[in-house]
């Protein structure tokens, strides 16, 4: 039986990621930095790991030393590891780049055969972005490391456009520019299947998207329909959104690359090839339901 091992294994991807191993017939152990995430469903529907891991090691990424032995009998390293959210306490580079090469140089030790990243689709035109910048230079270490390797670059997660309900329900939903620029974000169970398909297969870069292609707008009004709300909608020009991300600079790095990243992304199509069969509207719902 093949062993993987999965880094981020909480997060919204790492859920999905080790249940399609399993489904797969893999043998799974699930690195996680709070052993109490694991045996909890993810916030956005995702499954507990607890049931569906063979083996969950605590440990810190960020920490090399605790990475000691982790990876022994690995054969396969999936990572999704990344900074969603700033902390104040860690950087994206300690995150997104030093984190995932500790990963890197421990798979190396022993021996890895394969090691599979999730990075960002279209990121060669944003890398003015200090986050971008950070998962880059580790594909540049993955490269180079000898091993075999695959670079999965997704366009959004569902997760992310629960934001979208969430400004519907408080009566108030912002729009960068025209909403006019459209998108294909993917179900983080349609991206497990991409990612263990990039592990079984030959190629080294995957660009994905999920089946449906959407403009800001559109989700937006479908959100507002899912709750059953009109919410005023206030649109933000471009130049103003540029404006208040240069002043988050000031404030915050990490801040300043979420913002940064949204308004470049408001500003072009993020479309890229379609896979997998779950539409949007369906996950609304289901998290419309949740709340409920």
């Amino acid at each position: 039986m093949k062993k993987v091992l999965v880094a981020g294994s909480t997060g919204y991807i790492g859920r999905y990621v080790v249940q399609e191993f399993k489904n797969r017939g893999y043998w799974v152990r699930a690195l996680v930095r709070d052993a109490e995430k694991s045996g909890k469903p993810g916030p956005h529907l995702e499954p507990a790991i607890a049931g569906l891991a063979d083996e969950i090691v605590v440990a810190e990424a960020t920490k090399p030393l605790t990475l000691a032995g982790v990876f022994e009998g690995i054969e396969i390293v999936f990572s999704s590891l990344g900074m969603t959210r700033p902390d104040f306490v860690h950087s994206s580079f300690d995150v997104d780049y030093h984190a995932n090469l500790n990963l890197l140089r421990e798979a190396e030790k022993a021996k890895v055969r394969k090691f599979v990243y999730i990075s960002v689709f279209n990121a060669q035109n944003m890398m003015e972005i200090e986050n971008i910048q950070a998962h880059e230079k580790f594909v540049d270490e993955l490269r180079a490391s000898g091993l075999e390797y695959a670079v999965v670059r997704p366009t959004g997660y569902f997760s992310d456009m629960a934001q979208f309900l969430n400004m519907a329900r408080s009566g108030f939903m912002f729009s960068l520019g025209e909403g006019d620029r459209k998108s294909n974000p993917i179900h983080g169970a349609d991206l497990a299947k991409v990612c263990v398909d990039a592990a079984e297969g030959d190629k080294t870069s995957i660009d994905a998207g999920g089946p449906e292609i959407l403009t800001y707008r559109e989700v937006a009004e479908m959100a507002a329909d899912v709750v059953k709300k009109s919410p005023l909608t206030i649109s933000v020009p471009v130049w103003l959104a540029d404006g208040i991300t240069a002043v988050t600079g000031f404030i915050n790095r990490d801040i300043h690359d979420i913002a940064l990243f949204a308004s470049t992304v408001s500003k072009n199509d993020t479309v890229a090839p379609q896979y997998g069969t779950r539409k949007l509207r369906e996950f609304f719902e289901q998290m419309a339901g949740k709340e409920n």
